[in-house]
C-alpha cells in the first residue's frame, strides 16, 4: 500500500462522512498528554475538544491528520473510538465514526473488528434515501469474501432511485458533483478486485471484471 492515505481513499472517506450525518492500542499517552505511536503523536486533549465536524471532516485535524502516514492508521482508528467514546455526539454522527473507524480497521487487515463496527453504520431502513445500507452490506460482504451476496447489494444499489432536491455540498456549503448511485463506483470495484485486500482495492488494485 502506499506510504499515505491516497486521495480516491481520502475523499471516499469524506463523501461518506457528508452523507451519513448523519487490539489493544498500539500508542501510549505520556504526561503532556502527547500520544504517540512509532512516527504517529497528536494531543489527545486538543482531539477531543474539537467539533465532531472538525474531528472528522478537516483533513488537516482530527483523525485524518493521524491517518496521513500508513504506519498510523490503527493509531487513527484508535482516536476514533477515543473521540466517541468520551464525547457525546448524535446518532448520526455515530454512524460515521464508526464506519471511518472500520474502514480503518479494515485498511490494517482487522477484518472482523471493521465488520462489527460497520453493522452498527446502518440507518434506519426508512431514513436511508441514498442506498447507504446497500453500501455497508457489500462492504461487508467484501470483507467475509462472499461474492453472491456483494453482487446481491451491488444490484440493490444500483436500483435505489435519485430523490428529488438532491443536491450534496462540501463541508463549506459548496455544491459538488457526485455520480448517482452514490457509492456504486466503489462497489463495483469490489466486485472487480475481490480477490485483493481491501486497502488494495482503494489504491492498488487494476484487476478488471
Amino acid at each position: 500500500m502506499q506510504s499515505t492515505t491516497s486521495s480516491f481513499t481520502m475523499r471516499a472517506l469524506l463523501v461518506t462522512g457528508f452523507l451519513s450525518i448523519t487490539i489493544t492500542s498500539t500508542f501510549s499517552v505520556a504526561k503532556d498528554t502527547n500520544t504517540e505511536s512509532e512516527t504517529c503523536s497528536y494531543n489527545e486533549v486538543e482531539m477531543l475538544e474539537l467539533s465532531p465536524r472538525e474531528f472528522d471532516q478537516n483533513l488537516e485535524k482530527g483523525w485524518r491528520e493521524v491517518a496521513k502516514a500508513e504506519a498510523c492508521r490503527e493509531a487513527a482508528a484508535d482516536l476514533i473510538h477515543t473521540y466517541y467514546t468520551k464525547n457525546e455526539i448524535s446518532k448520526g454522527a455515530m454512524r460515521t465514526f464508526v464506519w471511518h473507524e472500520g474502514q480503518l480497521r479494515a485498511e490494517v487487515g482487522q477484518y472482523q473488528r471493521a465488520i462489527s463496527l460497520m453493522k452498527q453504520a446502518r440507518k434506519p431502513p426508512e431514513k436511508d434515501m441514498s442506498g447507504w445500507n446497500y453500501y455497508v452490506d457489500a462492504t461487508i460482504a467484501f470483507l467475509q469474501s462472499d461474492r453472491e451476496e456483494l453482487k446481491t447489494q451491488r444490484e440493490k444499489l444500483a436500483a435505489v432511485p435519485k430523490p428529488e432536491g438532491f443536491n450534496p455540498t462540501d463541508a463549506d456549503g459548496n455544491p459538488i458533483e457526485l455520480q448517482w448511485p452514490l457509492n456504486l463506483n466503489i462497489v463495483d470495484k469490489f466486485i472487480r478486485c475481490f480477490d485483493q485486500a481491501y486497502s488494495e482495492v482503494y489504491t492498488e488494485c487494476t484487476a478488471e471484471k
